[in-house]
C-alpha cells in the first residue's frame, strides 16, 4: 500500500495481494474465480457486484485501527479483524504497504473470498473537483501497473489483467488511530484489479504474488492459508 498527496488533497492507498486461480481448468479441486461479467448474473448468489464488493472491502479495511489492521500485520495474526461484522458472506484478504510479507491465516470453509491484486483509493476533492476527477487520479496510478504475477500451490495463474474494476462512490468512518484522518471520509472511489473466488476446499494452500508499477512500487507476498473443515 502506498500513500500519495497532491494539491487536490487526493490520498492514495495501494494494496497488493495475490490470489487464487482465474480459471476453472487448472484442476478439479481449484475454486472458480467469478469474473465481473459472470457476477452480473449471479449477484443474488454473492450479494453484490464486483464494484460494490471493492467499495465494501475499502470500508472494511479503513474501519480497523492501525494497531490491529490486517494490512500492517507481518504474521497474519490479524487476518480475522472485522470479518464477523462484514455485511457480506465473503472473506476479505488484505495486502501490504509495499515490500515483502509472509502470513499464516486460517479462514472458515464455505466462504467466497474477495481481494485485490493491486488497487488504489482516491478521495477528498477540492471544491472545483468532481468524482470524475477522482476517478482519473485513481486510474493514473493503476495505469502504471507493469507486472502482475500469482501462483497457488505452485500453479501460475494467467489473465489477471482482465479483472480491473472501478467502484461506485462510497464513504467510510475511520476509527481513532486508523489509517486515515477522521475527516477524510467522503466521497471515495477505487480502481484496481480484484478477484472473487468461490470457496476454497478445506486444507492447506500456498499463495505467492508479485506486482510492480513502472514507478518502482513493488510487493512480494506469501500467504499460507488453512481452510478449516
Amino acid at each position: 500500500m502506498k500513500y500519495k498527496r497532491q494539491t487536490c488533497r487526493m490520498a492514495a492507498l495501494t494494496i497488493v495481494l495475490g490470489l487464487i486461480g482465474p480459471t476453472a481448468r487448472l484442476m478439479a479441486a481449484t475454486p472458480v474465480v467469478v469474473s465481473p461479467q459472470q457476477l452480473v448474473a449471479k449477484v443474488q448468489t454473492f450479494g453484490a457486484t464486483y464494484g460494490e464488493f471493492s467499495a465494501r472491502w475499502w470500508q472494511w479495511l479503513l474501519s480497523i485501527p492501525a494497531a490491529i489492521n490486517p494490512n500492517l500485520d507481518a504474521t497474519g495474526a490479524n487476518c480475522a479483524q472485522g470479518q464477523t461484522d462484514n455485511e457480506d458472506d465473503v472473506w476479505f484478504l488484505s495486502g501490504t504497504f509495499g515490500g515483502s510479507a509472509t502470513r499464516t491465516c486460517t479462514i472458515p470453509a464455505g466462504k467466497p473470498i474477495f481481494f485485490p491484486l493491486i488497487n488504489v483509493v482516491a478521495f477528498k476533492p477540492t471544491s472545483g473537483e468532481t468524482l470524475l476527477d477522482l476517478r482519473r487520479q485513481a486510474a493514473a496510478f493503476i495505469n502504471t501497473v507493469s507486472a502482475l504475477e500469482c501462483t497457488i500451490d505452485n500453479i501460475a495463474l494467467t489473465n489477471l489483467s482482465a479483472f480491473r474494476v472501478h467502484s461506485p462512490s462510497f464513504s467510510v468512518n475511520p476509527p481513532p488511530g486508523g489509517l486515515l484522518p477522521t475527516s477524510a471520509t467522503d466521497p471515495m472511489v477505487s480502481d484496481g484489479y480484484w478477484l472473487l473466488l468461490s470457496p476454497l476446499p478445506a486444507g492447506q494452500h500456498l499463495i505467492r504474488i508479485h506486482a510492480e508499477t513502472s514507478g518502482g512500487f513493488m510487493v512480494n507476498v506469501i500467504y499460507a492459508l488453512t481452510v478449516a473443515p
